[in-house]
């Protein structure tokens, strides 16, 4: 793709992370992708919190919370961004709170994403991957293209 000039145009991909290996099986294809002048958003989604929560005697309240699962999401997205099929790649990290099919549509929007690369959870049956209610909701939501990675073995007979 290119722009008026005719130089090579960036466009933005975004990979939505829930810290589990299945969701990381999208990162081998978004590395192949990235590979033609594309800016990589690795992005994790945190669940809402409740206002307080008492941890032992303790009471944590919504911002402290919410500051201790950021930290830790952005620690998680950093060392993913810092593997070496990365290298030489636009990478930014993004943390967010909220349902995770609505976020990651918004952020999408507001961000003008090019492409979405996501995890679908294979469930077997039937010779096909079935979507998980987050993957199915963001690939008939969505205004760009929506890749979805298929776990091995998913559409295996049972």
């Amino acid at each position: 793709m290119t722009d008026q000039t005719g130089t090579p145009s960036t466009q933005r991909l975004l990979v939505p992370l829930d810290g589990s290996s299945l969701a990381e099986l999208a990162l081998p294809e978004a590395a192949d992708l990235s590979r033609f002048h594309t800016e990589v958003i690795l992005l994790q989604v945190v669940p809402p919190i409740d206002d307080v929560i008492t941890v032992g005697r303790e009471e944590v309240s919504l911002n402290q919370q919410w500051d201790r699962q950021r930290e830790h999401a952005l620690r998680y997205l950093h060392a993913v961004s810092e593997r070496p099929d990365w290298h030489g790649v636009p990478v930014r990290t993004a943390v967010e709170v909220g349902r995770p099919a609505d976020v990651i549509l918004a952020f999408a929007e507001r961000h003008k994403i090019d492409r979405i690369v996501m995890t679908t959870h294979g469930r077997t049956g039937l010779g096909k991957c079935v979507l998980g209610s987050v993957a199915d909701e963001v690939l008939h939501g969505a205004g760009m293209t929506v890749v979805l990675i298929c776990p091995p073995g998913a559409g295996a007979p049972a």
